[in-house]
């Protein structure tokens, strides 16, 4: 793995057709995700009580409130950034803002890699 200085949380730089699985922590995170915005949008004051639940949702996770947009998605059959960009483009995420998405779910253990990284080349820069 490598660091990207113009980037520095995204370190992996997943491909757009590398498959991914979610986790039975990522089944019940999704599910989690998905009850908070279905409670929050029934609130007299839905907008505020979206962001609240996203934002409590992500913390308990240590991820992001956006994040369970990707999550969700993932769970429901997404297995990779590719099939992931009608949601990108829905929600205005450009593909590096998905793959930093994407690494902070496989830090969390919510979903995994099916495939290995391929091993850096000397050619290409990685050692």
């Amino acid at each position: 793995m490598s660091h990207d200085w113009r980037n520095p949380e995204r370190v992996v730089p997943w491909k757009p057709r590398h498959r991914f699985r979610v986790t039975e922590a990522g089944t019940v995170a999704a599910a989690g995700y998905r009850e908070a915005v279905t409670h929050a949008q029934s609130a007299a004051n839905a907008r505020g009580a979206l962001e609240r639940a996203k934002s409590e949702w992500a913390a308990a996770l240590n991820l992001r409130p956006g994040d369970g947009i990707l999550l969700e998605e993932m769970s429901t059959g997404a297995t990779s950034l590719a099939d992931l960009q009608p949601t990108l483009e829905a929600c205005d995420l450009t593909l590096r803002d998905a793959r930093g998405v994407i690494d902070r779910l496989v830090a969390s253990r919510l979903i995994e890699p099916l495939e290995p990284m391929d091993a850096p080349s000397p050619w290409r820069g990685g050692a």
